[in-house]
């Protein structure tokens, strides 16, 4: 017996498609946007759709049939209803003369997207005519025709000739720079690439002095002594200076310029005291840095004159975002490419014109974006990225549109962070080499590790039976893991995003609630502690901080960013349920569940834990810029001094004063608590951060 079966395709999920690129014109489907030259022009989601589908088909046509799958799933519409939605799909590209959406007789579409198409408006049919004859050409017209053919040949060619080409980069060499123990980081390699310089500490709280050395050979050169913080060094365009960003324990940083190899050093501007200020050279007079005005304000890129001090916005990121931070200026001084952070966990790079002003994303998926530099022609980006796993080597064109590719290395399994380039496409790059597992604090300060593998551990959180679900990426993306009572720890999640956090068990220990980031989008998912149910909680994509379970475990609160700032959500553990934000939730940064089931919070700008709801009143809990907190049946346990050593941890009870529970040498990140009181923080482990360089070469 023959039967013919119809296969249907699943309906397009917008929320799960990422953004792509169409001749210069950025798409973006889950926003339902697309941009070109700036201009932001917003699709409905049916439209958008189409347009997806089409892009998916890479250029071949698409029958009306698949379309009305893929985008209506398959029910019964009418003609009319795709006729209209490829017509408003026209009009929304239309400012893109080099996209075109063809209509296929009895077929479907095709959507066309290349440097070579331009809309043709069509001539009308004239009216059916005798043919007349041909017309005599003389044989002078017909040497200046072929004159004219063979020019336009020859200028196509040339055209063909100079347009760019892409460029595969290949490591050619790559050896050890720094073995010694602790941390190297922040290398900044001179122009010439025959010296470099770096910040060095002997553990993660330990303050950094910055050293000289040869590339060559030699011994290091210690050549700053500050009690405060030092890092971010980088050369000069003439190699004999360095800038370096000053950071003290409390306060406001500083931009710090000094002679090589020696000299007075001089303060040239302040800055706020944070992690996210780098510093590169504009010009001989200019720095460009990432800053923000004050404590409340957004970070962006900002210019510096050195001799003035006079500071400038060179960037204005919605409040939507997280800020601008890391610039680095391409080597003739006009362009300055940056990170934007989107959200926690998801970041994308973006190139600014300093002539116009204008800005262009480079990446567009989201993954993060540890470092970069710009190769020596200025045509590259080189960056490390987490995209699809661990740090890798990546390289983004700014001339041709088209995604990031990965520089071939051969190098085995190396994991790259910060970096630095001199004038013949030579990095120096950080090697990160350490581990971050879990320990617990029990009675008596006796600390006991919980997790001893590879890769980092973050975020714990206990279950009544003594479980403990952290978010880790030794399995080379960064997913949801369980480690039980007997030792076992088990992956529950295969998301391969770009970063998951903030597990939290629900009352009954069955399902753990997480923060993911895929796509450029966070948002709430839940699955139960075998791995099985995972479930999108939310489906609005925005940025989302410290999930909760109410007390009855029947629905969650969380943390929303909008551009308004942080409020707290509430959404119900049934099916269908949306979000709704909690009356006076506004203005909160952080998240905590309580043992009683209360909330707990620091509001924006504010050192001190509150409760959220009323009830036994919490008594004022500072928390430093640095320190992290959770909430325990006898009052707030606090992990202070992650910036000096020894970190130790403190509860501050409900009645009478703060107590010491322990030190905890090599902290730390974050803390948790299971519910008989044990104390769970993860641990740096044989932490070590070197440096190598690696030559690079390109190829056609």
């Amino acid at each position: 017996m023959n039967e013919h079966v119809a296969i249907r395709w699943p309906e397009l999920n917008l929320a799960r498609e990422l953004p792509f690129s169409l001749a210069g014109t950025q798409v973006r489907p889950a926003a339902l946007e697309a941009e070109h030259d700036g201009k932001v022009v917003t699709l409905e989601p049916r439209v958008m759709k189409v347009l997806v589908a089409l892009h998916r088909s890479r250029g071949q046509p698409v029958s009306r049939d698949e379309l009305i799958d893929l985008c209506w799933g398959g029910r019964i519409v009418t003609e009319g209803a795709l006729n209209r939605c490829v017509a408003q799909l026209r009009k929304a590209l239309g400012d893109n003369r080099r996209i075109v959406v063809d209509t296929i007789p009895t077929i479907g579409y095709r959507l066309q997207a290349s440097a070579g198409v331009h809309r043709v408006a069509p001539a009308a049919e004239p009216a059916e005519a005798p043919s007349p004859a041909p017309p005599k050409i003389s044989r002078p017209t017909l040497l200046i025709a072929a004159g004219f053919v063979g020019a336009a040949a020859v200028a196509v060619v040339a055209l063909l000739v100079a347009l760019p080409r892409p460029v595969t980069w290949t490591a050619q060499a790559f050896r050890p720079l720094t073995s010694e123990r602790g941390l190297e980081t922040h290398p900044g390699l001179s122009p010439a690439g025959d010296q470099i310089v770096y910040a060095q500490r002997s553990d993660v709280v330990s303050r950094r002095d910055l050293y000289l050395r040869s590339v060559g050979q030699g011994t290091p050169v210690r050549i700053t002594t500050d009690p405060a913080d030092d890092h971010s060094a980088v050369w000069s365009p003439k190699g004999d200076r360095i800038a370096f960003v000053r950071t003290p324990l409390e306060g406001t940083c500083s931009l710090v310029v000094t002679p090589i190899p020696l000299g007075p050093e001089r303060i040239v501007a302040r800055c706020q005291s944070a992690s996210y200020t780098r510093v590169s050279w504009l010009d001989d007079a200019t720095l460009v840095i990432g800053d923000r005005p004050d404590a409340a304000s957004i970070w962006r890129i900002r210019s510096v004159d050195i001799e003035t001090g006079a500071v400038r916005d060179l960037t204005a990121p919605s409040p939507s975002t997280l800020g601008d931070s890391d610039p680095m200026a391409s080597p003739d001084g006009r362009h300055v490419v940056f990170r934007r952070s989107l959200m926690h966990g998801a970041d994308d790079l973006f190139l600014l014109d300093l002539r116009t002003g204008r800005e262009r994303a480079l990446t567009t998926d989201g993954w993060k974006a540890a470092g970069y530099v710009w190769s020596a022609d200025g045509r590259h980006i080189f960056y490390s990225s987490n995209r699809g796993g661990e740090f890798g080597l990546w390289t983004v064109d700014t001339r041709i549109d088209g995604p990031p590719r990965q520089v071939s290395l051969g190098l085995g399994q190396i994991s790259f962070s910060r970096m630095s380039a001199d004038r013949n496409n030579r990095l120096a790059v950080e090697i990160p080499r350490g581990r971050t597992n879990l320990a617990a604090l029990g009675p008596g300060g006796v600390t006991r590790p919980l997790t001893n593998d590879s890769g980092f551990d973050w975020d714990p959180d206990g279950a009544p039976d003594g479980a403990v679900a952290y978010a880790s990426d030794r399995s080379g993306s960064s997913e949801i893991w369980v480690t039980h009572p007997d030792g076992r720890s088990v992956r529950l999640t295969s998301i391969v995003g770009s970063y998951v956090s903030a597990p939290a068990w629900s009352p009954d220990g069955r399902t753990i609630a997480f923060i993911a980031v895929k796509g450029r989008r966070s948002d709430l998912y839940t699955v139960a502690r075998d791995g099985s149910r995972l479930r999108d909680m939310t489906w609005d994509g925005l940025d989302k901080l410290y999930p909760e379970f109410s007390a009855d475990g029947s629905s969650l609160y969380y943390l929303e960013r909008t551009a308004a700032g942080y409020r707290v959500m509430q959404i119900a553990l049934t099916p269908g349920a949306h979000p709704r934000a909690v009356p006076g939730g506004g203005g909160w940064q952080v998240l905590r569940g309580g043992p009683d089931g209360r909330l707990y919070g620091q509001r924006v700008g504010e050192s001190v834990v509150r409760a959220l709801s009323p009830g036994r009143p919490v008594p004022p809990v500072e928390i430093g810029g640095y320190d992290e907190w959770a909430v325990g049946t006898d009052g707030v346990v606090v992990l202070r001094g992650q910036r000096a050593a020894p970190s130790s941890i403190w509860l501050h009870p409900w009645s009478g004063p703060p107590r010491k529970l322990g030190d905890t040498p090599n902290c730390c990140g974050s803390v948790g608590l299971a519910p008989d009181g044990t104390v769970l923080f993860s641990q740096s482990l044989d932490d070590q951060v070197d440096l190598g360089l690696v030559d690079l070469a390109a190829g056609g």
